[in-house]
């Protein structure tokens, strides 16, 4: 037996010590730089080899090594990659940083496919979470975009809370239909649509598009977002069709990551104020007479003598609207399973009493690996929010826009209520403003339910193929009420005869796609050739279902519609549906030549004929220079010349095909006439085809530079034309017209230092975008719903002429005396890291030229109340006339849009605390906190016609916008 032991030791000794000798083992922990916590399904591969592993849920990894030294390549998504030389068997301990550009390193570029941005051959724009919500607080993610995007410009349609944006990618893309992108969440395409309340009833505006809506983009919590990605043009958004063609904007929200549970906490606590008041005319007894007559020197006396002046501009827009935000997010998860919830409650108050905006949002993120062949992705997300916007915008003699009342109100008239809580009239206008803050209603209330599920089916695997199946889904339920009141005491209802108003609105929206995609990679030339082949389909199903009820002549002090004595209903029911079918090839050689081919056939119940399929194409190449055999350049560390091409398109406006019939009582008797607006059944889509190239560089590996320019042509503009009156017809929808847009979009971005004790990230983003009306089949005209006549100046759709030309009649001639569109715009960020504990960033942007027609200025100069009539420029611009050339402004200006310093607590304070707590930041912010501007308007970016069409530059008596300012805790556990 002894024997038999020994030579099984000899055995043993002969086999195993060698094997000891020339395999190592190195074992290690990775943890996250910013939490302190294990990092889990991170690599760690030895250099120059395939060998590796990944690390475990707790960090943790161990590696065989067959000698000494090797270097280690720890990488994973999020963060910087790291090298660590070892030259013996050791522990390895790691802490990998976030990086700020590590969530750009791949990008969509189809429906079941991403690419990495180095290879990519479109200008595509992403935005990182940090970069959206990490310096200070954000109602909405359009509004958080400012001055982030080239080629994109976003303007304010309202300053109330809970937003109200426009936004527009290269350019005007419709004269009469929808200019906003498309909008796709976790796969889910959303709604944006800004809902009317049926304001107008009460105010006299003309359209629903002067109500001071939210677009409902607002409800997409930002603290949500892990990334943005735009597809500004045709060349990118050609995959879409006709949804695309404004654009499209993917956003991918926070999903749970392998390794511990981690538990995040964020207060923000801040307030808002007027960021421009107008301020009052400087009153004297001379200019009260001069102005008005000897009454109202009386009046201004007796006030003088009793207390002084009134700054109703204070009263009403000089409030310090209180702001809250708390959100809370965890997430964890192993190989099998990942999660993400996450809740949060904003509740903002306006600078107007009584407004104010509040939003509650819970999101959850699950994704789960059934087996091999299956895993599934699945995005739930609850919000409700509601919003009270009290009345700005335009009017016709309604008594309810601030704007208004405040033009004609004069400071020596004593307009709040008396001991009995009574209300005196205003004596120079038809309403009291004080009254309409305190008495009226403009409110609505919003609940949402948002439904992704993506399924993923692995077919097929081997050396050089994989082949999956994708299915997804999305649901966008969208429940909306408007609740508009106006008591039957106010003084415009009284004067109009409507003696009260209430409008309720009722209104449901369904929003339903879903896509099937097959995705087969393949590798040839020994792997040098990657080829990615998707084919699939989707359909998209939305129905709108909106009613409203109004009714007059109120009970004195009932708020419930049954109680007015003039009821009205209006209801506006719509279904569209589209389909299309899709294919795209993508090759990639050695990461030196990448190419695209792609298609998109699309039908729509919205074309003239609905089974009708439109053809989409894109290509795109790009070419690494750098990664050329011939490349040794140590300055130049990436060259890629990239050119891309595609087309999308956008349908015409529901019921423009065919022609409706008109209710009508004849003797008492129901019947029906037909509308003198005549449909065409043979209208055909709006399409955009473009041609974009550029280049994109990196010097240094710390310098990148990219340039793109672009020629997009949008063709058969959907416009309406009169026809003669023996047609039996007034108008005809069809199509018309084409433009074109041409930019320039510069992006440069400098790690400048990157010390242990000092960090500089700087960017500098230039762009701008230059139309023309290049065929227009009817004459020159006023744009409907864009202005307000060539008297007082309004959009000028003309043929040579930009698409966002503001033209008036001067010497009896239309004539063009503005232009809303930018010459350019830029944007300067920077971010620095001091002494590892202190962040410090701020966003400056600067918007060269553009015009505005101020409005709100007719108004204060009928009323006597602009602050300079006192000047001589002021005297000739009132005494002037009607005409357009007196109220079109320079409307650039350059503002501090985001500024924020941030404290990160030592380690080793934070190790006192115990060991739940990882992380600790303190930090204070601001936006907009100042703006420089030579337009005399309360805010250089307008839109009184909210967010659609030709929206931006005319300014009729808006909500202020405001400068906010936040103090922020967050604690990551």
């Amino acid at each position: 037996m002894s024997k038999t032991l020994s030579l099984k030791l000899l055995l043993f000794s002969i086999v195993i010590c060698p094997l000891m000798a020339f395999s190592q083992q190195i074992t290690g922990t990775i943890t996250d730089g910013a939490t302190g916590l294990p990092l889990g399904g991170a690599n760690i591969i030895i250099k120059g080899t395939t060998t590796g592993t990944t690390s475990d849920f707790d960090g943790n990894f161990s590696l065989n090594v067959d000698s000494f030294p090797v270097t280690l390549v720890i990488s994973s998504l999020g963060f910087e990659t790291h090298e660590e030389l070892v030259s013996s068997a050791r522990a390895v301990n790691v802490t990998l940083q976030e990086s700020a550009t590590a969530l750009n390193e791949v990008v969509i570029t189809g429906l079941g496919s991403s690419v990495k941005r180095s290879n990519l051959a479109n200008a595509v724009s992403t935005v990182s979470a940090a970069e959206l919500v990490g310096n200070t607080g954000q109602t909405t993610v359009d509004g958080a975009l400012y001055g982030k995007l080239t080629g994109v410009n976003i303007v304010s349609a309202s300053g109330a809370p809970g937003g109200g944006i426009a936004m527009r990618l290269r350019g005007v893309s419709s004269i009469n239909g929808n200019n906003q992108p498309l909008f796709i969440v976790d796969g889910v395409y959303i709604n944006n649509v800004e809902i009317p309340s049926g304001l107008r009833n009460a105010s006299g505006a003309n359209r629903g598009n002067e109500e001071n809506s939210a677009n409902r983009l607002s409800d997409i919590d930002p603290n949500d977002i892990e990334k943005i990605e735009v597809l500004k043009g045709a060349s990118a958004a050609a995959i879409y069709g006709q949804l695309a063609n404004a654009g499209v904007v993917i956003i991918t929200t926070k999903r749970g990551k392998d390794g511990v549970t981690r538990f995040n906490f964020g207060q923000d606590l801040g307030f808002a104020e007027i960021a421009n008041p107008l301020g009052m005319r400087n009153w004297t007894a001379d200019n009260v007479l001069s102005t008005f007559n000897a009454a109202e020197v009386a009046l201004y006396n007796q006030a003088i003598a009793s207390g002084g002046l009134i700054d109703y501009e204070d009263v009403i827009y000089g409030e310090k609207g209180l702001i809250t935000e708390t959100k809370v997010s965890v997430d964890g998860g192993n190989e099998k399973t990942k999660f993400y919830v996450g809740a949060s409650y904003r509740d903002e108050e306006g600078i107007i009493k009584h407004t104010g905006f509040d939003r509650f949002s819970i999101k959850a993120n699950i994704d789960h690996k059934l087996s091999n062949t299956f895993d599934f992705s699945l995005s739930t997300n609850y919000i409700r929010s509601t919003s009270s916007r009290s009345f700005t915008g335009n009017e016709n003699e309604g008594g309810l826009s601030y704007g208004y009342t405040l033009a004609f109100t004069r400071p020596w008239i004593n307009l709040f209520p008396d001991e009995q809580g009574n209300y005196p009239s205003n004596p120079n206008y038809t309403g009291n403003p004080v009254f309409v803050r305190d008495k009226a209603r403009n409110e609505d209330m919003n609940n949402r339910f948002i439904q992704g599920l993506t399924v993923n089916t692995k077919l097929y695997n081997d050396d050089n193929n994989r082949v999956k199946f994708v299915t997804s889904f999305g649901l966008d339920y969208l429940s909306n009420q408007t609740n508009v009141y106006v008591p039957e005491t106010h003084q415009g209802t009284i004067a109009s005869g409507q003696n009260g108003f209430i409008g309720v609105g009722k209104n449901g929206f369904t929003n339903f796609n879903s896509q099937a995609i097959l995705v087969w990679n393949h590798d040839a030339m020994d792997g040098d050739l990657g080829l990615t082949t998707q084919v699939g389909t989707a359909y998209i199903d939305q129905v709108a279902d909106l009613v409203l009820s109004t009714t007059t002549d109120l009970i004195p002090g009932q708020t419930n519609l049954e109680q007015g004595n003039n009821q009205a209903i209006t209801q506006t029911t719509s279904s569209i549906r589209t389909f299309g079918y899709f294919a795209q090839v993508e090759g990639n050689y050695k990461d030196r030549f990448i190419a695209t081919l792609g298609y998109r056939l699309d039908k729509s119940t919205l074309n003239g004929d609905p089974n009708k399929f439109y053809g989409f194409p894109k290509a795109s190449m790009a070419v690494n220079l750098n990664n050329f055999d011939f490349w040794d350049s140590e300055t130049i560390n990436q060259f890629k010349l990239r050119a891309a091409y595609g087309e999308t398109g956008a349908p015409a406006g529901f019921g423009a095909l065919f022609t409706s019939l008109n209710a009508t009582s004849i003797g008492g008797n129901g019947g029906s006439t037909i509308n003198p607006a005549k449909g065409d059944p043979n209208i055909e889509p709006e399409t955009s085809t473009e041609l974009e190239f550029g280049f994109d560089t990196r010097f240094f590996n710390r310098v990148n530079f990219e340039a793109t320019y672009y020629i997009r042509k949008v063709k058969d503009l959907i416009l309406s034309r009169g026809l003669p009156t023996s047609s039996g017809f007034a108008t005809e929808t069809t199509n018309l017209a084409d433009l074109e847009n041409t930019g320039l979009e510069l992006s440069l971005n400098v790690d400048a230092f990157d010390e242990e004790d000092f960090k500089w990230n700087s960017g500098v983003q230039f762009w701008f975008n230059n139309s023309e009306i290049t065929r227009l089949d009817v004459p020159a005209f006023a744009q409907p719903g864009a202005g307000f006549g060539l008297g007082l100046g309004t959009y000028y759709i003309q043929k040579g002429k930009p698409v966002t030309q503001l033209a008036g009649t001067v010497n009896g001639v239309p004539t063009q005396i503005g232009d809303s569109e930018p010459d350019f715009q830029m944007s300067f960020n920077n971010n620095f890291t001091l002494f590892k504990q202190f962040d410090l960033s701020f966003l400056l942007h600067w918007k060269k030229g553009g015009d505005n027609i101020n409005l709100t200025k007719l108004l204060t100069d009928l009323g006597g109340t602009t602050t300079d009539l006192d000047t001589q420029a002021g005297m000739d611009r009132a005494g002037s006339g009607f005409v357009a050339t007196r109220f079109i402004e320079p409307a650039g200006y350059l503002r501090l849009r985001e500024v924020a310093l941030y404290y990160r607590f030592p380690k080793d304070i934070i190790e006192s605390f115990g060991n739940t707590i990882s992380n600790v930041k303190l930090g204070i912010s601001a936006r907009n906190l100042f703006t420089v501007t030579d337009y005399t308007g309360y805010d250089p970016e307008v839109s009184t016609n909210g967010s659609a069409g030709l929206s931006s530059g005319i300014d009729v008596t808006p909500f202020p916008s405001t400068r906010q300012f936040y103090f922020h805790l967050n604690v990551n556990f």
